[in-house]
């Protein structure tokens, strides 16, 4: 065991980083393992990425946090249209930086929504930046324009 999150596709790192030790150049590492998303999948699907707002309270963070009910967010049509409109949308956000600090979804796919937000928070991509993305119509992923368009600016 690696100590870590006991995740399936940690495992599937690991297995990189031992094959890379042993076949490759011996670069990988589990150094760049930050913003490691997961997901319980209840109906609708539970996922989270990152510190939550007491996390980043507790570590001296100044933040800046939004959550939106996903019945109430006008941009976000699949949960409607599929027929489950239940959950959230929240996100924490460094509120000097802009760098998103963590993230919990409860909606129709978000299973799939969290893997981009986490690649966000690997690649330092600022709220601003997802919030002013163009996502596919309709989708979950067009959250991330209202919600984190909510934030002032």
């Amino acid at each position: 065991m690696n100590g870590g999150q006991q995740f399936t596709y940690v495992s599937l790192d690991d297995n990189r980083i031992v094959a890379d030790e042993i076949l490759g150049t011996g670069k990988r590492s589990t150094a760049d393992r930050v913003a490691v998303p997961y997901t319980i999948f209840t109906t609708p699907p539970l996922a989270r990425v990152g510190v939550s707002e007491d996390e980043a309270r507790a570590q001296g963070s100044s933040i800046k946090v939004e959550v939106k009910k996903v019945a109430d967010i006008a941009a976000m049509p699949r949960p409607k249209i599929v027929g489950d409109p239940r959950g959230i949308v929240k996100f924490v956000v460094d509120a000097d930086t802009d760098q998103i600090l963590g993230a919990a979804l409860m909606h129709v796919d978000s299973q799939e929504v969290i893997n981009l937000v986490a690649l966000a928070m690997r690649q330092e991509l600022t709220s601003a930046t997802l919030r002013d993305s163009i996502f596919t119509h309709p989708s979950s992923t067009e959250a991330l324009n209202e919600v984190l368009g909510s934030f002032t600016r």
